[in-house]
């Protein structure tokens, strides 16, 4: 049960299904959203993801970029993870994930230092990593 979740929170991390808002969705506050921080060459972004696949897109919160707008989107085509699980009063769980997809030319390499992802009763989540993808729109 435990391995299952982690699997859930790395799906709802960095992986699943295109995050396509509409006008006045907020992903921040959608079921399973997941908010990440990275470093991406000299800028900082913030994230949020929402889905549950291996390359979920991640929709931009922030950006130091002024080129990178809250309305776009990060694609994922590299994904290099470390979900760690641990249970109050228990031991750490972690799960790797290792994926790679073809993309388009113009990549961008990510670092994602060891963050917390949720922390309650029932213990602590944390991500660390780096992740390769693209910005829409181009």
């Amino acid at each position: 049960m435990r391995r299952h979740l982690l699997a859930l929170m790395a799906a709802c991390t960095l992986a699943g299904a295109v995050f396509a808002s509409s006008a006045g969705a907020d992903p921040i506050h959608a079921k399973n959203a997941a908010q990440v921080h990275a470093t991406c060459g000299t800028n900082t972004i913030t994230v949020v993801v929402n889905g549950n696949g291996t390359f979920t897109p991640a929709h931009v919160l922030s950006s130091t970029s002024p080129s990178i707008r809250t309305t776009s989107v990060f694609i994922p085509t590299a994904i290099h993870v470390t979900f760690t699980f641990t249970p109050t009063g228990g031991s750490p769980m972690s799960d790797t994930t290792d994926a790679t997809k073809a993309g388009p030319a113009g990549t961008v390499s990510c670092t994602i230092p060891l963050q917390t992802l949720s922390s309650g009763p029932q213990g602590t989540a944390t991500i660390s990593g780096s992740v390769t993808g693209f910005y829409t729109p181009r």
